[in-house]
């Protein structure tokens, strides 16, 4: 019995890949990204991987992915190249990322649900242009690092080794290991050295 439901499984799993290949054909990234907020999270990683991103191994997603600008921002690739995820990392229900730069988490990390990871920052051909121009870099999350629910990380920010972002934390700028930041803007509260 458990060798049949692990074969009707394997079926399912890959049905539902072959299907979201072929609307790509059709629709191109974006089906695959409207899919991905959509799908079950048993084939999250191999849809990831398959459209570019590198994901390590173990990788727990929950439902719920939303990635923005992998198509249609003028630096976007037009897949999921500029997202990177070490192994045995936990990524929660919602978390949204913006892909116009590398979105780089390393290895045994806890994104929790709701945050959001933005990489770009740019109101658009408009009067405030002038004053607020375009700025497109790349996050870091390093290694072992824990960033609570609803946190927001803008572009261009490092976030050292184990490093502890609090719930609902605006991080403007980066910030060395062992950091414990909390706060709008975020600010170190506390070392776990």
């Amino acid at each position: 019995m458990r060798f049949l439901r692990r074969v009707i499984f394997k079926i399912y799993r890959e049905l539902l890949l072959f299907r979201i290949v072929v609307g790509k054909r059709f629709w191109g990234i974006d089906y695959v990204v409207r899919q991905l907020a959509l799908c079950p999270r048993v084939i999250i990683s191999d849809l990831l991987r398959r459209n570019g991103a590198i994901i390590g191994e173990n990788v727990n997603f929950k439902d719920s992915i939303q990635i923005d600008n992998a198509a249609g921002d003028r630096d976007s690739t037009g897949s999921f190249s500029n997202l990177v995820i070490g192994d045995c990392c936990y990524i929660g229900k919602g978390v949204f990322f913006d892909l116009p730069a590398k979105v780089q988490i390393e290895r045994e990390c806890v994104i929790s649900a709701g945050v959001k990871l933005l990489t770009h920052q740019d109101c658009g051909d408009r009067l405030m242009q002038k004053y607020y121009p375009r700025q497109v870099k790349g996050i870091v999350i390093g290694e072992g690092t824990w960033i609570g629910a609803n946190a927001l990380i803008l572009s261009g920010v490092r976030l050292g080794r184990c490093c502890v972002v609090g719930a609902g934390a605006v991080v403007t700028q980066s910030f060395p290991d062992y950091s414990v930041v909390v706060g709008v803007p975020a600010r170190v509260v506390n070392s776990l050295k």
